[in-house]
C-alpha cells in the first residue's frame, strides 16, 4: 500500500473509532498539496464506497486568510450525500468527533455541468437556486490540522452540511449581505457574504470552471459550499444553532446528546 493510501486509511480509521490521531503530512511524507489532494481523493474513494458525492466545497475563499497563509488559491473539499441535513434537522453530536460550526453560502445546481461557465449569469442560469448553510466542520486530528497539506488531505475537516430553503439566485444581493450565527439565543459569530471572493456567486463559479477544467463533471442536484463567512464556533450537546442571512433567510438545527 503506498503513503498515500496508507495516509487515507489512518484518516479513515481515525474518524470511524471517533479517535482523533496526529497529522499525516509529517508522518506519511505529504510534501505538497498535491499529494495531500492524492489522499484526500482516496479518503473519498472509501467514503463514499461507489456512491456520487453530494457536492463540493470550497475553503480559504477570504482574501486576507489565503494572504497570512501564503497560499494562492483557495482549497477544495467534497461533500456526501449522506452528510446532507436539511433545516429544522436534530443532528446527533455523539456522530461527530469535536464538531464546529461555520457560517457558509451554499447553491444547489438545476442541471450538469460539462464545460465552463462563462460568467455569473451563466452560473445563475444552471442553479436550482442559492441557500443559507451550515458546515459542520469535525477533524480527524487530534487539536485540529497543524498543516494545510494535513487539511487538505482530510477533506478540510468536513463532518456534514445543513442547509436551508432554495431562493433565486437573481433575487438576493450576495456581495455583502451581513449574516450570523446564534446558539441557544445568543449570538457567537457574525459575517459577510463579500468575505467569500467577494460574492459566493464568483466562488462557485471559480470552483466549477476549475473542476470542469480538469475533466471532471458536475451533476445536477450537486452542492456547492463557497466557504466560512465568519470563524468556527463549537457546539455541544444539547445546543440549538440558528442562522440569520436577512433576504437569503435563514436555518436552525438541533444537537443532540
Amino acid at each position: 500500500m503506498s503513503n498515500i493510501e496508507q495516509a487515507a486509511q489512518a484518516l479513515l480509521d481515525a474518524r470511524a473509532s471517533h479517535t482523533p490521531r496526529g497529522p499525516v503530512a509529517s508522518e506519511y511524507a505529504l510534501t505538497d498539496l498535491a499529494s495531500a489532494y492524492a489522499v484526500q481523493h482516496a479518503l473519498i474513494t472509501r467514503q463514499l464506497q461507489g456512491e456520487r458525492p453530494g457536492g463540493y466545497k470550497l475553503g480559504l475563499t477570504d482574501a486576507r486568510a489565503r494572504q497570512a497563509l501564503g497560499v494562492a488559491e483557495p482549497l477544495r473539499g467534497v461533500l456526501l450525500t449522506a452528510n446532507e441535513y436539511q433545516t429544522g434537522t436534530t443532528l446527533q453530536h455523539a456522530d461527530f468527533i469535536a464538531p464546529r460550526l461555520e457560517i457558509e453560502v451554499a447553491m444547489r445546481l438545476s442541471r450538469d455541468i460539462e464545460d465552463p461557465l462563462a460568467d455569473r449569469a451563466d452560473l445563475i442560469a444552471a442553479l436550482e437556486g442559492v441557500m443559507p448553510a451550515l458546515e459542520v466542520c469535525d477533524s480527524a486530528y487530534e487539536g485540529w490540522p497543524k498543516s494545510l497539506a494535513d487539511a487538505v488531505a482530510d477533506n478540510l475537516s468536513f463532518g456534514a452540511h445543513v442547509v436551508g430553503q432554495c431562493v433565486a439566485a437573481d433575487s438576493v444581493q450576495l456581495d455583502d449581505l451581513p449574516v450570523a450565527l446564534k446558539l441557544n439565543g445568543e449570538q457567537v459569530a457574525s459575517g459577510n457574504t463579500g468575505s467569500s471572493m467577494g460574492n459566493p456567486l464568483d466562488a462557485a463559479l471559480w470552483l466549477i470552471n476549475q473542476m470542469v477544467t480538469a475533466g471532471q463533471q458536475l451533476r445536477s442536484g450537486d452542492v456547492i459550499m463557497t466557504g466560512a463567512l465568519a470563524g468556527m464556533q463549537p457546539v455541544a450537546a444539547g445546543d440549538l444553532a440558528e442562522v440569520e442571512m436577512g433576504a437569503l433567510g435563514s436555518l436552525s438545527c438541533r444537537f443532540s446528546g
